[in-house]
């Protein structure tokens, strides 16, 4: 049995709306922590890391660690229809999966519980970054726009001293520097590294952005890149990106 309540709704929706962007169905663990998901999407370009604690939850009912199978688009259109001063529940019962919008009235949506059939994602632990930063999320995604006006693809680099994302076409560039201090910070750095990532799924990702001011980001050269955001005591919503080869 699980039931929660969350008062909330902005943190778990604009959670949702980034993840189903990306993942259509996925399964979820339902912890005495909180609930978590780690899934891949179908092409294995990108894995997500979610935990939303049950800090956030005003009533948070646990007997037994659940795993359930949802599809995060169908949720995510629920929670759509949420309003701010919403109170919203949330129930597991049978193969059903319960959530009630409540303000006055009250209102009950049922999502069945589904099979999901997928991969297991790569061991995160297993990962290595060399280079980590923390910078301004609405900058990040600023650079990603400039990218997206010339290239499919966007090319990071890193060292001591500044980060850059540049973007390239047969005609056309773009390039934003960013020197440690202005809106960025250095956390962790060895040599200098370089990698190029798929913009489409970076678009998607930094979605996120309404959920923390900054991310944090991990990376190596023509290796996998983390971006991280977090809302501490609440939320970690973190992505594993593969990097594309350089042609």
């Amino acid at each position: 049995m699980f039931e929660a309540t969350i008062d909330e709704i902005d943190i778990l929706r604009d959670s949702i709306a980034t993840i189903a962007d990306i993942i259509d169905e996925t399964e979820i663990r339902i912890k005495e922590k909180g609930i978590e998901m780690v899934a891949a999407d179908r092409a294995v370009v990108t894995v997500v890391d979610f935990m939303l604690s049950r800090s956030v939850f005003k009533e948070y009912k646990f007997e037994k660690e659940e795993k359930i199978g949802i599809n995060l688009v169908s949720l995510f259109q629920i929670l759509k229809r949420a309003k701010s001063d919403d109170k919203l529940s949330m129930k597991l019962e049978a193969n059903k999966f319960h959530v009630t919008l409540q303000n006055g009235s009250r209102r009950v949506f049922s999502l069945p519980l589904i099979d999901v059939s997928k991969e297991e994602p790569p061991p995160l632990d297993a990962l290595q970054f060399p280079a980590q930063m923390r910078m301004n999320s609405e900058i990040l995604n600023s650079g990603i726009e400039d990218a997206e006006l010339v290239s499919d693809s966007i090319i990071f680099t890193a060292n001591k001293s500044n980060f850059l994302m540049r973007a390239e076409s047969d005609n056309s560039s773009s390039l934003l520097e960013l020197p440690s201090g202005q809106g960025m910070k250095i956390l962790e750095m060895g040599e200098p590294v370089r990698a190029r990532y798929s913009l489409d799924y970076l678009k998607k990702i930094i979605k996120a952005r309404k959920l923390a001011d900054e991310v944090n980001i991990s990376m190596g050269t023509d290796y996998p890149m983390k971006i991280q955001f977090e809302v501490p005591g609440k939320l970690n919503l973190g992505f594993i990106v593969a990097p594309r080869v350089d042609e």
